[in-house]
């Protein structure tokens, strides 16, 4: 497979038809050859290998850059990246596992308070494959992205984590506006709360009990080799995961709770309870859509 990519003989993506692109891989793979050779492994012994590539262009070379986070060895990401297809392979049928790569697979859809419909969407995607191998995509009626939050399931000191690498709104004309009148339409719940509240709650089918985040310092843009990229970084990760609760540890990443509490409606305001009754219906129909679209995995 290393020998085809770099001649050019097999050419999964139109990105593999620069020779620019193929020169650099093959001499970046002499320099990491155990790590490369690894991902090529999995990559020729997967069942779906072409869609795979097709969908993650850069998997061959994903480890001869920073992935997942500034802090994460070379070995550790080759693991994260085992352990994330064989945990997804295991859970996804093979018809939700091609959509998954098509990036057509829509977990739920449901109606916001002025009866426009959005879309959850759990794909993979090589737009945003620095931060991780799958991601939630929450999209308005007019397809536009509102949230979208990127992850690998890996093994950490024993537990199966979920390790969340990314977490973007939309950087578009008008952004702040689409999101002020998603929150509205969705009776006060922000887009990326809706989005981070049904990864918990897919993190928990998946059985994963640890579920870790990067912080605004171990991004994998704070690397020095994407120093340019850092004006791509939009989001307050720190603000976010302590607004949800969570602890940063002494590796700079966040640890977050694999359970969200709710608030007992009778501890809160008379004046307020229908509202929050309204945001956990909404929330509650999402997750409903949500477990019928899994149990249809299997």
């Amino acid at each position: 497979l290393c020998v085809s990519l770099f001649q050019g003989t097999y050419l999964p993506h139109q990105m593999w038809e620069g020779k620019r692109f193929r020169n650099k891989f093959f001499l970046r793979s002499l320099v990491m050859p155990f790590s490369t050779h690894k991902i090529l492994k999995l990559i020729t012994e997967h069942p779906h290998s072409e869609k795979l590539m097709l969908a993650q262009p850069r998997l061959p070379c994903r480890l001869h850059s920073p992935y997942l986070s500034n802090r994460l060895s070379r070995r550790d990401g080759a693991s994260a990246i085992f352990n994330h297809y064989k945990i997804i392979d295991s859970f996804m049928g093979e018809t939700a596992f091609i959509k998954h790569l098509d990036n057509s697979l829509c977990l739920a859809q449901f109606e916001g308070k002025s009866k426009a419909l959005y879309c959850l969407k759990f794909v993979s995607t090589h737009r945003l494959d620095r931060e991780g191998e799958a991601s939630l995509i929450l999209t308005g009626g007019d397809g536009g992205m509102l949230c979208e939050i990127t992850f690998t399931i890996c093994e950490h000191s024993g537990k199966q984590t979920l390790m969340i690498g990314g977490l973007q709104g939309p950087n578009s004309i008008g952004a702040q506006e689409k999101v002020q009148l998603a929150t509205k339409d969705f009776h006060g719940v922000f887009p990326k709360k809706l989005v981070y509240e049904t990864l918990v709650f897919i993190a928990k089918k998946l059985n994963i009990h640890s579920i870790s985040a990067v912080s605004n310092e171990t991004h994998v843009y704070q690397s020095l080799r994407y120093h340019s990229r850092q004006k791509k970084m939009h989001a307050n990760y720190n603000g976010f995961w302590e607004m949800m609760g969570g602890v940063q540890s002494s590796d700079g990443n966040y640890i977050l709770d694999c359970h969200i509490a709710r608030k007992n409606i009778e501890s809160i305001a008379s004046k307020k309870r229908s509202e929050y009754r309204r945001r956990y219906d909404l929330l509650d129909g999402v997750l409903n859509g949500i477990e019928i679209s899994l149990e249809c995995f299997q």
